[in-house]
């Protein structure tokens, strides 16, 4: 594994201008190999300082608190300073309406930018990098999903990024490393977990050297979207001005470019669109005409300049009230017939992971509803049930440290849904306004 941490080091320039590095430290195998064998390379790769820092993020209770001073003992017997940070996530995710995943990262990555280092390691491993890839492609990524995990991004560097998960589990035991498991790692309502327990292993199957192979190609088609990039960013300064892009020339220029130019201008337009906005909008770019966009917003072409504006009609404001209670359960009791829509607001206590959080969707939200066969997106699932497009940010959804649980008018994740072994439970009532 040393090998590959060097190679990797060398290959993408890791270490250019970087003589402190900072080890993200979790406690885990990955994180916990990281720090060993970035101390046992320190001498060979010209570190002159090593150290680590650990980020509680208070979801996990007993189980984080475990985590922290694991790190904390690890550091002082290695005898490397430890930087600790921490914040309520599922507090900040409920606040803000993101995820707990997207909270966690959010708050994660803004303590490790407050410290003072040249660089900061991170324990992103071959192994993450086929999961990131695999998940952007159901989702139906762009070229830009390809790339997988950049080895490095401004300062912060992925010294694992050749090694696959196999690669650091041999190194733990080989050398006597100990480390500490997450739970929620275990838990397969995570999209990425159901991609690590159940697609991969199909496909090590397959190749045994999956990891390797897609290593590779997401070098290669992260040149490719570099040099297209090169070419967007070119066109894009001599196409913008004042706030609008030109699209004179658009029919001259290839789709991947025109469509690139797109979502560059959206973007820096403060607006989310997706494939299908993008393909809207290329569409008035060329044959004229207006787009609905979302955030109440709408694309046009006028004088043969697109712009983006706020639309005169304001959509109707609503709001709900929801309240949950827990009690006894008592509903399967012998004889007794229970209504279907009851069920859709019952939840099963003991199956709730870590703590409940009331918030609105967020993207990428996925859920397998009770007696559904698939799990689907938030999304999906709102198209599918009608709720109005004008409503759908302002859906009450009930999520745990696994993922969704409950979503208004919809219903219950299958996992957490109760039934007749269930001794307690959570009733959910919604008032709306």
């Amino acid at each position: 594994m040393l090998k590959k941490v060097a190679e990797a080091v060398s290959r993408f320039d890791l270490l250019k201008d970087a003589k402190r590095i900072t080890v993200a430290l979790s406690g885990g195998a990955d994180s916990m190999a990281l720090l060993y064998a970035l101390t046992a390379l320190k001498d060979e790769l010209n570190i002159e300082k090593i150290d680590a820092a650990h980020f509680n993020h208070k979801i996990r209770g007993d189980e984080a608190l475990r985590d922290q001073n694991f790190a904390l003992s690890k550091c002082e017997k290695l005898g490397i300073e430890l930087h600790l940070g921490s914040a309520d996530v599922p507090s900040y995710a409920a606040e803000n309406h993101l995820s707990v995943e997207l909270a966690a990262r959010e708050l994660r990555y803004r303590f490790f930018d407050s410290l003072n280092t040249d660089a900061i390691a991170t324990a992103h491993t071959a192994s993450d990098n086929i999961e990131t890839v695999l998940f952007n492609l159901t989702r139906g990524t762009a070229l830009a999903g390809l790339c997988g995990i950049p080895p490095k991004r401004g300062k912060y560097i992925r010294p694992l990024i050749l090694c696959s998960r196999e690669d650091v589990e041999n190194y733990c035991a080989v050398n006597g490393i100990s480390f500490v498991t997450d739970s929620t790692n275990l838990c397969d309502d995570y999209t990425r977990n159901k991609i690590r327990h159940s697609v991969v292993p199909v496909l090590k199957s397959i190749n045994g050297s999956v990891e390797t192979a897609v290593s590779r190609m997401t070098v290669s088609i992260r040149e490719d979207e570099d040099f297209i990039n090169g070419i967007v960013s070119e066109k894009y300064s001599e196409l913008y001005s004042d706030g609008k892009l030109s699209v004179v020339d658009f029919k001259e220029f290839h789709t991947a470019i025109a469509k690139r130019l797109i979502a560059k201008y959206c973007f820096a337009s403060g607006v989310e669109a997706d494939s299908f906005h993008i393909n809207q909008i290329y569409g008035i770019c060329i044959n004229g005409g207006k787009t609905s966009l979302s955030g109440n917003r709408s694309a046009f072409v006028k004088d043969g300049f697109l712009e983006i504006a706020y639309t005169d009609r304001q959509p109707e404001k609503v709001s709900f009230k929801v309240e949950i209670t827990q009690s006894n359960s008592n509903l399967f009791e012998k004889n007794k017939k229970v209504h279907n829509l009851l069920l859709k607001n019952i939840l099963d206590c003991d199956k709730i992971v870590g703590k409940l959080v009331l918030r609105h969707r967020t993207a990428g939200d996925t859920v397998r509803l009770k007696n559904k066969n698939c799990t689907k997106t938030l999304k999906k699932l709102f198209c599918e049930y009608k709720i109005p497009l004008a409503e759908r940010d302002a859906w009450p959804v009930l999520c745990d440290d696994c993922g969704v649980v409950w979503i208004y008018k919809i219903g219950v994740a299958e996992r957490c849904a109760a039934d007749e072994n269930s001794n307690r439970i959570y009733k959910i009532n919604v008032d709306r306004f």
